[in-house]
């Protein structure tokens, strides 16, 4: 595609979609503006029911106080009625019951036994008509006694409720009034009502009034509640906000109902209908797409006018782009883009002064290019060179290094031994050593000097004259490596150090007297199990660090047939690949059959399961080891 067209799209393309983004974003704000509004109603809607509810059991105490009123008052005109008879105070309190929409009255006397009575003639009362076992002696008898003027006896009993007043000569008239003349005060002040007059307002299909354990209270609407709107309560009650959610093609909402003092004590659910979230996304929707169509069209096109007067002027520097490649380009190609005076103008002028100084360099660097080969190519020469004389000087210190450590042990009836050392670079920074202190003892040396390479190898060869040499003044092994551990520590420009274990063989008891310095203890393997143990730890620091160390000394007493294994940490810590490492405890078990095995076989099994573990990966560690097999004492000794 060119550039020019690339132009035309993007600009329509970023445009278009623009557009597009800018009227989904309203769409989406809008849709959250009617959810809030919606979330506001049903709010409004709960606070409306909670006030409502409030003002519908005010209204109901109100009318049951102006009823007990009512009563009181029906009760005083009753006790001045002028009939002496009973029989005609009864038809009396009977008439007023009948027209009052009473329910009863009775006149009592101070025994509380009843006179009159509008529920039966005199002849009923002389057969001993009784008062409601409901209505409180104690305060009939502050009526008849004079000591309260009038008395509500509470809440309704049966359906209801009465009142009593004083009457002279020591009585007492009692009235009830039935509750049920309240039915249409409550009717018309019930929650239902109040939500028949909601229902088809603002799209509202449906209201549902929970309490706080969601029980149902009031409902209106022909829906049945589905179990999600019914988890919309119960986040209203446990959170005390509104929440709204998009179930089965309708909006419902649920809102928390507050009491007086602002407890949560239930829910208000409302379904809606979404058409007009539906029909706001949609009318975004189509008219951010159809002017999204537009502004494309003529995007399309200015785009396309104005792409090509840009496009011609980059085309043409394209081509001189390739010439330069090529070498094929002429600067006076770009003079018709030099004279003109925008951006592009000055982006050729640029472009040819460019290209000529390119081509100015190019011949330069071209004649800098030969000379600095044949330069290369001579020091090339003297580096092969120079790398040949240090190949060479490397391997013959290795010589040297290898000839420094005895070959062999030396000829004895108590013991047989091997040892093999494996640099890891060049040259290498352990070493072992072994020698006769007298007739009946062997001095035995293994170490290993911080670092690799040729500082090692230079710290590893005074270390071990340092050793030797204490050692051959007849020292104890503690006391030697004492002595020489000084001795390094004044000889050490490059701050080096060296573990070492220094043993001395009694080869006629086989008691194997050493001092470690910081070493890998040694592991001994027993003729008679074949079990492969450490000997005793002694402690002690590496040699070279601090001057003034005493080293500890400890006794293994090796028997006949015993085989003593010294190594450094290149055997235990070798890795492989992944960089896990050999471990002493793989090293113990190629040791396992050694009992049974020459010195040079426990040390080609020991170097042989080494290389199995590492594979290919480069040795990490010098590897050194040395093989001791106790014998026995010498004949002569025996």
């Amino acid at each position: 595609m060119t550039l020019t067209r690339r132009l035309v799209l993007m600009a329509a393309s970023c445009t278009a979609l623009a557009i597009l983004v800018i009227s989904l974003v309203f769409g989406l704000l809008g849709r959250n503006a009617l959810i809030a509004q919606a979330e506001g109603q049903a709010q409004a809607i709960a606070g409306i029911i909670a006030e409502s509810a409030r003002l519908a059991e005010v209204s109901l105490e109100e009318t049951q106080s102006v009823v007990t009123d009512v009563l009181t008052t029906l009760a005083l005109a009753a006790d001045h009625i002028s009939e002496t008879r009973a029989t005609d105070i009864s038809d009396r309190l009977a008439e007023i019951v009948a027209r009052g929409g009473l329910d009863s009255m009775w006149l009592i006397d101070e025994h509380l036994n009843v006179i009159a009575s509008s529920i039966g003639d005199y002849s009923a009362v002389l057969r001993g008509e009784t008062l409601p076992d409901n209505l409180a002696r104690d305060a009939l008898q502050a009526l008849v006694s004079g000591r309260k003027f009038s008395v509500d006896f509470g809440p309704a009993v049966n359906g209801v409720r009465f009142v009593g007043v004083r009457a002279p000569d020591h009585r007492a008239l009692i009235a009830g009034q039935p509750v049920r003349v309240l039915d249409g005060v409550r009717a018309a002040n019930s929650v239902p009502v109040l939500l028949e007059a909601l229902l088809d307002r603002d799209n509202i299909l449906s209201i549902q009034v929970l309490d706080d354990t969601q029980k149902e209270l009031a409902k209106v609407g022909d829906q049945p509640t589905p179990p999600k709107a019914a988890e919309l309560a119960v986040n209203a009650v446990a959170t005390g906000e509104p929440d709204s959610a998009l179930i089965d093609a309708h909006f419902w909402v649920a809102a928390p109902v507050r009491d007086m003092a602002g407890i949560v004590i239930g829910a208000t659910v409302i379904e809606m209908s979404n058409h007009r979230l539906n029909r706001l996304l949609f009318n975004l929707l189509f008219y951010g797409a159809g002017s999204a169509l537009v502004v494309l069209a003529a995007g399309v096109a200015i785009a396309a006018i104005s792409a090509g007067r840009i496009a011609r002027p980059v085309a043409a520097m394209t081509r001189a782009a390739y010439e330069i490649d090529a070498r094929t380009f002429e600067p006076s190609s770009l003079d018709p883009l030099v004279r003109h005076t925008d951006e592009l103008g000055t982006l050729a002028r640029v472009f040819q002064h460019m290209a000529i100084e390119v081509q100015r360099r190019e011949e330069l660097l071209e004649s800098q290019v030969r000379a600095r080969t044949l330069e290369l190519e001579q020091k090339n020469t003297l580096l092969e060179e120079a790398a040949r004389r240090v190949e060479t000087e490397l391997a013959a210190a290795r010589l040297l290094q290898t000839a420094m450590l005895p070959q062999s042990l030396p000829l004895h009836p108590s013991y047989a031994g091997k040892a093999a050392m494996l640099p890891a670079r060049d040259m290498s920074g352990d070493f072992y050593d072994f020698f006769a202190l007298d007739e009946r003892r062997l001095g035995l040396v293994i170490a290993d000097v911080s670092g690799k390479g040729v500082p090692a190898a230079f710290f590893m060869a005074i270390s071990r004259t340092v050793l030797q040499s204490s050692a051959q003044e007849g020292r104890s092994a503690g006391d030697c490596l004492s002595h020489a551990n000084s001795v390094l520590c004044g000889q050490n420009p490059m701050e080096l150090f060296v573990t070492a274990f220094y043993g001395i063989l009694d080869t006629v008891t086989g008691e194997l007297a050493y001092a470690n310095g910081g070493h890998n203890p040694p592991l001994v393997i027993r003729r008679a199990d074949g079990e492969v143990a450490q000997v005793p730890r002694s402690g002690g620091m590496a040699l070279g660090i601090l001057p003034g160390v005493a080293y500890a000394e400890r006794i293994a007493q090796l028997h006949p047939g015993d085989t003593l294994f010294l190594y450094t940490d290149g055997i235990s810590e070798a890795m492989d690949a992944d960089g896990h490492e050999f471990t002493e405890t793989r090293l113990r078990q190629a040791l396992g059959s050694a009992q049974l095995q020459s010195v040079d076989r426990v040390l080609s099994t020991v170097t042989d399961a080494v290389d199995v573990f590492v594979g290919g990966a480069p040795q990490s560690d010098d590897i050194t080891c040395l093989v001791i097999r106790y014998i026995g004492p010498p004949p002569a000794a025996a």
